[in-house]
Formats: structure tokens, C-alpha cells, sequence
């Protein structure tokens, strides 16, 4: 039998995958016996026996649980966990898929309408590390081979951290998009250079008396600037 630890961790993988909290407590009650009827299901998980019977039914849909008979009798066992579970997460995938398939079909579709209306300068404002996220994410999604950026390497290190500027190049590199760089004299600056070529960026350093207020990358037709 498991214990009240191993049960809520089973419980919250399984919600992750779909299960309702109704449906875990039914499985986990199969899953536990290797006989199981409808009788002891509903005792076992305080429902009542018709609302057991059609979850039951649902888990069975679902391929999670099948029906065996021993005489006259009719009893309920659960599918190899292995196999149901991974089919799961296959038809959860598909289904991502497909829905990813629908956005790239539609995208041309949408940026046509937006491209056919009158032109019109926009400024968004972001804030805070979720901001600083989301331009990233415009920025490494653009759709272009290359961006360009005058940048204060030293400020992006104390807001965003190293990690997270790993995080974009690696991201960069994976996209194949180039870059051209024009930093302010600095040790992170220096440390940056030194990889260029292998994260196929460019980088040129400003004489020491220059200092950039803020960072500035240009992306297709997009400016962000960081302040």
C-alpha cells in the first residue's frame, strides 16, 4: 500500500496529465488491487457507486483500465501503467501539434491583415524581469537572420544575471540568427567578445570615454531599448 506521501505525489503527476482528482482516486483504488469491482472502488474512494461506475467507464475509454470476467462475476484491472500513461502523453503531443500546425497556417493569414492597414508607429512599455523576458522572446522570434545592438553589457549582467544571457545566446545560436554588436568598454564586455565566433556575433568595443545610457537592439523593422 502506499503512503500518504507516495499518494500525493502519484495524485499530482496524474493531474498534470489530465486526471481530475475524482479520477486519480479511482485509479490509484484500481491500481492498488489486482482485482477491483465497482463495490470497492466507491468504498475505497467515498463515492457513490454511480458516480465511481461512470468514471470507471471513462478511465476505460481512456484504455487505463480494462474489464475481466471470473465466472459470473465481473471484475476491473488497470492496463499496464507503462503503455496508458505514455499513450497519454503521445495524444497530449499530437494534439500539440496539431495546434502548433494551426498557428503557422493562420500566422501569414493574420500579419496580411495587420500588414494591409494604415501604418502606424507603436511604443510598448514593458517592466521588470517578466518584461525583460517577453522583448527577449519578440526579439529570438522575429523571424529575421540577424539583429543589431549597441548595449551596456555591465547592466545586463546585474539586472538579468549570467545565466540568463547564456540562456539567451544558446537560444540564438539554436534560431541561427547572427549578431552585430557595439558595446561599452567593460571586463563583461571583454569576456563577451572573446566567444563571438562560436555564438556567430560580432563584437566591436567603444573607446573608454564612451557611455551608453541604455541598450538599444534593432530586429527587423522593431527597436527595443532597454532603460
Amino acid at each position: 500500500m502506499l503512503n500518504k506521501i507516495q499518494k500525493e505525489q502519484i495524485e499530482s503527476g496524474l493531474l498534470q496529465l489530465g486526471f481530475s482528482g475524482k479520477e486519480s482516486e479511482v485509479y490509484l483504488s484500481i491500481l492498488q488491487s489486482s482485482e477491483s469491482s465497482i463495490l470497492t472502488i466507491a468504498r475505497d474512494s467515498g463515492l457513490s457507486r454511480g458516480t465511481a461506475y461512470d468514471i470507471v467507464e471513462h478511465l476505460r475509454s481512456k484504455g487505463l483500465v480494462a474489464e475481466i470476467k471470473k465466472g459470473k462475476k465481473r471484475r476491473l484491472v488497470a492496463e499496464s501503467p507503462t503503455n496508458s500513461l505514455y499513450s497519454i502523453l503521445d495524444q497530449k503531443h499530437d494534439k500539440l501539434e496539431k495546434s502548433k500546425q494551426a498557428v503557422e497556417n493562420i500566422l501569414p493569414l493574420i500579419k496580411a491583415i495587420d500588414a494591409h492597414s494604415d501604418y502606424k508607429p507603436q511604443v510598448r512599455i514593458y517592466t521588470g524581469e517578466q518584461g525583460f523576458r517577453r522583448v527577449w522572446d519578440e526579439i529570438l522570434s522575429f523571424g529575421g537572420k540577424e539583429f543589431l545592438s549597441i548595449a551596456r553589457i555591465e547592466t545586463f549582467v546585474k539586472f538579468a544575471g549570467e545565466k540568463f544571457l547564456d540562456e539567451i545566446v544558446a537560444r540564438k545560436v539554436k534560431a541561427g540568427i547572427s549578431s552585430r554588436a557595439i558595446n561599452e568598454d567593460s571586463l563583461p564586455a571583454r569576456s563577451m567578445q572573446v566567444k563571438d565566433e562560436r555564438v556567430s556575433r560580432e563584437t566591436r568595443l567603444a573607446p573608454k570615454e564612451f557611455q551608453f545610457p541604455s541598450t538599444e537592439i534593432i530586429f527587423g523593422d522593431k527597436i527595443a531599448m532597454f532603460s
